[in-house]
């Protein structure tokens, strides 16, 4: 399973690889599909509801609820806060995400259940240990 945007400064508490930081991930610029991206990174499958309240890491002024549940596309998992950080700071996504995402002309594969149930038990091992 591949992940995108879990970056160390947001709390996740288990790392798939080696940890990242959001800074690595700045400077870019705005992606020119940038609506469309974010627009498929808020409809990903919802394995994981967490219902609570989240600063922006990079303006603390900024809250937004909801910020670590965990989506996916089958194929990536994701925080439900990526697509902000995309938005607003410009964040880099993975290359063969972003690719993916553009491939399927940005919209949301079929994911059968069986497939949904494990995702999910690999996203709690993730987010809770």
């Amino acid at each position: 399973m591949r992940t995108a945007g879990m970056f160390v400064e947001l709390g996740q508490t288990r790392h798939p690889g080696p940890p990242e930081r959001i800074a690595d991930h700045l400077g870019a610029g705005p992606l020119d599909d940038a609506d469309l991206v974010t627009q498929y990174l808020d409809h990903g499958y919802q394995l994981i509801d967490m219902m609570d309240v989240e600063r922006d890491v990079l303006a603390p002024d900024q809250q937004f609820l909801s910020g670590s549940s965990i989506l996916t596309d089958g194929e990536w998992l994701w925080r439900r806060d990526l697509s902000h950080y995309v938005r607003r700071h410009h964040v880099t996504l993975p290359r063969d995400l972003l690719a993916g995402i553009r491939e399927r002309a940005y919209t949301m594969p079929s994911v059968d259940e069986e497939r949904l149930v494990a995702l999910t038990r690999y996203a709690e091992h993730l987010a809770f240990g």
